[in-house]
């Protein structure tokens, strides 16, 4: 008879208590609520990127549009919508640009922007002719510049073009005036950039500026205009013009 006396029994063992590291689960929550924030933090910046990078190409294809057809200037408006693949309409889709502006040709943005309540194309691109239908003119205008104030962009001062010269470069005077040109003409010996901003005056009030600035056929300055806009619908001053060179 096998005795129980060599065995221990396992009744009178006090069950050992399992013991484990703390719960993991409120770090391990944290850590994914932390990823699932940066992750979405980079897929907006991503949109954001994108949506930017869409505005600037469709924002840019309005002045590129013009400076293709510029490249044909003298030549005849149907060689060049051939070879460019455009197609000129001869009236706007926009009433307000049919009713001011000038044109034989035009070719404009699908979008809107609202100026003063009237809606413009984001962009148009116009072209005058000669009478043998030839291309005179290329006109870009950019309407989304006048989008937040018609008068323009607001600069601290206003640009002091005086110390340039007729053989500076036309990037150097552009680059001191501080804001884009809303149009651009180009002509067959000329290139002219206008431009809309105002500034405050020392008795502060805001004075509204078109400036004119032309360069030649070899992208050297050459002349510009500053003209005081004053409020039509207040006084009937004309408006005062000053020149440079």
């Amino acid at each position: 008879m096998r005795s129980s006396s060599g065995t221990k029994s396992d009744a009178g063992k006090v069950p050992l208590l399992e013991t484990s590291a703390p719960s993991e689960a409120p770090a391990a929550g944290k850590f994914r609520l932390i990823k699932l924030i940066l992750i979405a933090a980079v897929l907006l910046l991503i949109v954001l990127l994108v949506i930017n990078l869409v505005v600037h190409f469709a924002s840019g294809k309005g002045k590129k549009n013009a400076e293709k057809l510029s490249e044909y200037l003298g030549t005849n408006v149907g060689t060049a919508e051939d070879k460019l693949g455009m197609h000129l309409k001869d009236n706007s889709s926009f009433a307000i640009i049919n009713k001011s502006d000038t044109f034989d040709y035009i070719l404009e943005a699908e979008d809107s922007v609202n100026i003063d309540d009237i809606k413009f194309p984001e962009w148009t691109v116009t072209v005058m002719k000669t009478t043998s239908e030839k291309i005179d003119n290329v006109i870009y205008t950019n309407y989304k510049l006048l989008k937040s104030d018609s008068r323009g962009e607001k600069l601290e001062r206003r640009p002091d073009l005086d110390a340039y010269g007729r053989n500076t470069k036309i990037g150097t005077v552009l680059d001191a005036i501080g804001c884009e040109p809303f149009r651009i003409s180009y002509a067959l010996d000329f290139t002219k950039y206008e431009f809309r901003y105002y500034y405050e005056l020392d008795n502060g009030d805001m004075q509204s500026v078109a400036l004119v600035v032309s360069a030649d056929l070899e992208d050297k300055y050459f002349y510009s205009t500053s003209e005081d806009l004053d409020p039509f619908f207040i006084t009937s001053k004309a408006p005062s013009a000053r020149s440079s060179l």
